[in-house]
């Protein structure tokens, strides 16, 4: 690489504000000698000088998990919000580059560590969710974790950084738009609420069913009738005992929520 490009990179660096991550510039450097070295003049015909080394310091960040301004990057780049994402698309596919981020590193990168917790939680109730029709869904593609990230940040009262977070996800708007109904879906059926919103509903009723069936068990385990015609061959182990009470508390939450 030319010094004069490599002194432009260390500029952009130096603007974005994340000079003082070491490990930084040198792989943003490693990224643009290979782009010079993959790419055909045609390829990049769209793209400047500040473009492209500015898109090189987004995805060196992106890949060590670091965070990144991408509204003033695409100041720097010269680039319209559209073309910058195109742009940014084009260097990954050229560069090899399919890291998936998951939740923690988006958290990071658009500024919302608080949500991080319960975004995590509500992806893998979305994978119940979601799973239970057979379908072979491929959760590790980046749109699941970053839906996680911006339902975490609504129902935490964290304004949602959507357009931080859409180029995340590698979804075109329309296809957004499809899975947030997806999720408004989900939501709406309560299957998420196990986190701080559903701590006071939920969590508490179950637990109360729970318990009620833990004193039927210390008591004996139902009616006298039953107790009589039980055989000791035939006593449910603890832990089957403990999950079939809690699937009954679910059932029975979800008709009283029904009939509410």
């Amino acid at each position: 690489m030319a010094t004069g490009d490599n002194k432009l990179l260390l500029q952009l660096v130096q603007k974005l504000g994340l000079a003082h991550y070491e490990s930084l510039a040198p792989k943003a450097t490693e990224l643009q000698r290979l782009l010079e070295i993959r790419s055909s003049s045609g390829m990049m015909s769209s793209l400047g000088d500040y473009a492209k080394a500015t898109i090189c310091i987004d995805l060196a960040s992106s890949l060590l998990g670091l965070p990144f301004d991408t509204d003033t990057a695409m100041k720097l780049s010269g680039l319209r919000k559209t073309a910058y994402a195109n742009g940014r698309r084009t260097l990954e596919k050229v560069l090899d580059i399919n890291k998936t981020l998951g939740i923690g590193e988006i958290c990071v990168q658009v500024g919302v560590t608080q949500v991080q917790q319960e975004a995590a939680t509500l992806l893998e109730a979305y994978k119940q969710y979601a799973g239970q029709g057979g379908a072979g869904i491929d959760f590790s593609h980046p749109q699941y974790a970053t839906m996680a990230v911006f339902q975490a940040c609504k129902r935490q009262k964290v304004k949602p950084p959507k357009t931080k977070l859409l180029p995340f996800s590698h979804l075109k708007p329309a296809q957004w738009s499809m899975l947030e109904k997806n999720w408004e879906k989900f939501l709406a059926t309560g299957a998420a609420d196990m986190g701080p919103k559903g701590a006071n509903t939920r969590g508490v009723v179950v637990k109360e069913l729970a318990a009620r069936g833990e004193e039927e068990q210390a008591n004996g385990g139902g009616s006298s009738a039953a107790r009589k015609h039980a055989s000791p061959e035939k006593i449910e182990p603890y832990q089957s005992w403990k999950k079939r009470m809690l699937e009954k508390a679910y059932r029975e939450l979800e008709l009283q929520r029904g009939s509410g």
